[in-house]
């Protein structure tokens, strides 16, 4: 009776632990769209600005390189010119690791699902995004234009809006959100 005890158990043992690693979802599955779209880490923000009339270029870049709840962010200051034109490309990337990750193409991959919104503090500067997925705005590429010389800060977040993109920043989730200072002169 004891050894029909034993495999009974040892038949139950192996069952539950056979169920357990079956609910394990596989993260390379295609068809698991529960992980279409895993966070990323974005620990660098990077802006290219190029002046319309000028030709001058600017860089100016946001980096948290050990993430959230290390160390503070650094943040580098845009100068801009006022009454000007700039075309503006932006870049996320994740630095946290060994290698560059390059968040960038992920996101042009996934167009139909994203927006940059742009939220400037004052009317001195505007933003429109002049790039698309086809229907809506993305914002990888934009022009900034400048009226008035002033201080401001520039809010800056990557949306996600999985089957809910309207062309607006309400929906979806905020992958990243960043706020540089903005100096017209």
């Amino acid at each position: 009776m004891k050894i029909q005890t034993l495999n009974i158990f040892l038949l139950a043992l192996i069952a539950s632990s056979l169920s357990l690693s079956s609910c394990k979802k596989d993260d390379d599955d295609p068809d698991d769209h529960d992980h279409d779209h895993e966070e990323e880490l974005i620990t660098t923000v990077e802006l290219h600005m190029d002046n319309t009339a000028t030709g001058d270029h600017l860089t100016a870049t946001w980096s948290d390189p050990d993430g959230p709840g290390g160390e503070d962010a650094t943040i580098e200051a845009i100068t801009l010119d006022t009454n000007s034109t700039y075309e503006v490309s932006i870049e996320f990337s994740d630095e946290s690791g060994d290698e560059v990750h390059d968040v960038t193409h992920e996101i042009e991959d996934e167009a139909a699902e994203h927006i940059i919104c742009f939220d400037p503090s004052s009317g001195e500067l505007s933003v429109s995004r002049t790039d698309s997925d086809g229907t809506h705005g993305i914002g990888l590429e934009s022009e900034w234009t400048t009226t008035a010389a002033g201080s401001l800060n520039i809010t800056i977040s990557l949306k996600h809006q999985p089957d809910v993109k309207d062309g607006t920043c309400d929906p979806g989730e905020t992958d990243v959100e960043v706020e540089f200072p903005v100096v017209i002169q």
